[in-house]
């Protein structure tokens, strides 16, 4: 089973990584005022599958157990648990800025058609944004590609908080020897 989710983290961030040249290209830097990561959890979205590299990472650093227990006190109404104090990083807010799920990615990168173009950013990077339209990539081919990972993990999405707990546990449970950490599960 680890071989499976070492394949799926692989392709997982075989995607971030495409997507971390796009924005390269682009040369459209945030502003750092981080409030796309301030906002409560639940209005950012992710999949169980976004998180299965980091949770991977975490058992490789020996910071598992930490994390899995901090996951089991989070709530949706709570700020992303990746979010760190601004004057610790200085590349994004995110302590795992490599590992940070694919709506974060896609952010100041990114459209989806609906009725219209809706260009996927912050009030302050869309202006310089629309004038890229042509080098902006279709967010819904991005997702698309996840399902092609894995239709199952990549199918529901939770706010980041829950997916961040949800792939903990099923990366816990295939990975571990012993399964989860000695850890009480929170009800």
């Amino acid at each position: 089973m680890l071989q499976r989710l070492v394949s799926i983290a692989s392709q997982v961030l075989s995607i971030y990584e495409e997507l971390d040249l796009l924005h390269e290209k682009l040369q459209v830097n945030c502003n750092g005022c981080r409030r796309c990561c301030e906002t409560e959890a639940y209005n950012i979205e992710a999949t169980i599958l976004e998180f299965i590299p980091l949770a991977l990472h975490l058992i490789e650093t020996n910071q598992f157990d930490f994390w899995f227990e901090k996951a089991q006190h989070l709530t949706p109404a709570d700020r992303c648990v990746l979010l760190v104090d601004e004057s610790i990083k200085a590349e994004g807010g995110c302590l795992f800025h490599s590992y940070r799920p694919l709506v974060c990615r896609l952010f100041s990168a990114s459209y989806l058609k609906r009725k219209n173009i809706e260009i996927l950013s912050c009030s302050f990077l869309k202006e310089s944004l629309s004038q890229k339209l042509d080098q902006l990539v279709d967010a819904q081919h991005y997702f698309d590609r996840l399902y092609d990972v894995d239709f199952y993990l990549a199918t529901t999405k939770y706010d980041i908080n829950t997916a961040f707990r949800k792939a903990l546990e099923y990366v816990g449970m295939r990975a571990l020897p012993t399964g989860y950490p000695s850890i009480p599960l929170a009800s």
